[in-house]
């Protein structure tokens, strides 16, 4: 039978609370700081009896170099273990127990571990007794995480045979091979689910003193969405940020540069296509160049079958089923990439075909047709972004992480009409360089290789 939710400490919202006089309010978006140092963004939307509360941490793989074994090996896979075992006990519940009472009280709960971040989220009915509740036990997991020996083995070992997973599927592998070329000593280079060794060596006591450094008030942003009103989202947000300690907000993360030669790294594998990555590290979150360059890759590898690469590698010449090209701003630098798969006998021909319309893009930029017609796609599809709680929740989130302004998403789109065909071949020219590169192909009868230059 599962434990009761024990309420004591916990009282009824009070709609007449006073505010916060420090909050900032931009449209809908209202920010403000909880008495020990939570950053909070808060939205209301009444059209369904929902709230939601997405908990963001400064958390990610890139904070694993942290902590290290005694012979200095980076315990890389930690974040993620960290994150993981979250909701499997505390000191009063097993991990069955806090599951069963969500269950009971109609709550959606998850979390996710990635470079940058990690993630808490809790979907509630917006009824009292049921978000009560909710807030209830999240903030006893919360402050009360136990990280289990059991709990610790099993995750390791599952872990272990995803390991063994990546090496058998060719685009995992080659992800992992391109984030250490890219990245090689930046913390970005450390793998989020960890290697062999790292997870052998990955103790309980770590996890806590992860938990312990990372998982604080001032070091996380809760972004809440919903019915409920901003005197009730104060307290929610005080009662979850009283369930952490103070701490400190995690250094800033180093640069990114990018490598000084091309890297060509070949690897054979027995699949019946050869999966091809290319990129480098290019763009942060809130660069200023950040509009230029998404619509350009728009037109150039971003927009499936109107897309230059998709015309002129798949249309034209049938090299590949499907190529595409991405841009993944973070805290550092994160990577321009482009992807395809193609046939052994096809993949110099068509890295050589990727390579030349990169170039040609760079030195002469897309046309003014192909710059309205990406204007219009990216701007009419923006909103359909933005219908759910669920959209909101996450771009809140990331507005609040990634320190962007507060009405970013309202004028997303204006900046978007904004850009020029001057701004695009400005950008191209001065962040894309296809001679600093790293490739990486993997594939059947690929002759094993590392060269640089």
């Amino acid at each position: 039978m599962a434990a009761s939710i024990m309420l004591v400490g916990f009282s009824a919202v009070n709609a007449n609370e006073p505010l916060n006089s420090e909050k900032v309010k931009v449209g809908n978006i209202t920010q403000w700081f909880t008495s020990n140092g939570m950053k909070v963004l808060y939205q209301q939307a009444e059209s369904l009896p929902m709230i939601d509360f997405r908990l963001i941490f400064d958390a990610g793989a890139a904070r694993d170099g942290h902590f290290k074994s005694d012979k200095g090996i980076v315990l890389a896979g930690l974040a993620k273990l960290t994150n993981g075992l979250i909701f499997e006990g505390t000191e009063n519940l097993t991990a069955d127990e806090i599951a069963e009472q969500f269950a009971s009280l109609g709550v959606e709960y998850g979390l996710g571990s990635y470079r940058d971040m990690a993630i808490v989220n809790l979907r509630t009915l917006s009824y009292e007794q049921q978000r009560d509740s909710a807030l209830e036990l999240l903030t006893q997991v919360l402050s009360q995480a136990a990280f289990p020996e059991e709990a610790l083995a099993r995750e390791s070992a599952r872990m272990l045979v995803s390991l063994d997973y990546e090496d058998q599927t060719p685009s995992k592998k080659a992800s992992r091979f391109f984030y250490e070329s890219l990245y090689k000593s930046h913390p970005y280079g450390t793998p989020p689910s960890g290697n062999r060794d790292s997870l052998k060596l990955i103790q309980r006591q770590d996890l806590q003193a992860y938990y312990q450094q990372f998982y604080v008030a001032k070091n996380t942003v809760l972004a809440i969405v919903g019915d409920l009103t901003e005197a009730q989202a104060h307290a929610y947000a005080e009662k979850i940020s009283s369930a952490l300690p103070e701490g400190e907000k995690v250094a800033q993360l180093p640069s990114a540069s990018q490598n000084p030669e091309a890297i060509v790294i070949r690897e054979n594998h027995p699949s019946t296509q050869t999966t091809v990555l290319m990129g480098q590290p290019v763009l942060k979150r809130g660069d200023k160049d950040l509009y230029p360059l998404y619509v350009g890759n728009h037109i150039l590898g971003g927009s499936g079958f109107s897309a230059r690469l998709m015309k002129e590698v798949r249309v034209k010449r049938g090299l590949t089923y499907s190529i595409g090209s991405y841009l993944v701003p973070m805290h550092a630098q994160g990577p321009y990439q482009f992807s395809f798969t193609t046939k052994q006998s096809s993949t110099d021909e068509a890295i050589k075909l990727v390579e030349e319309n990169l170039q040609s893009f760079i030195e002469d930029g897309p046309t003014q047709e192909e710059l309205d017609n990406a204007k219009l796609n990216i701007t009419g599809s923006f909103p359909l972004r933005q219908t759910s709680n669920k959209d909101i929740v996450e771009n809140l989130a990331v507005i609040g992480f990634y320190e962007l302004p507060l009405d970013y998403l309202e004028k997303y789109n204006a900046h978007i009409e904004a850009v020029t065909l001057e701004q695009i071949k400005s950008a191209y020219k001065r962040r894309v360089h296809p001679e600093k590169m790293v490739t990486i192909i993997i594939g059947p009868d690929v002759e094993k290789s590392n060269k640089e230059g």
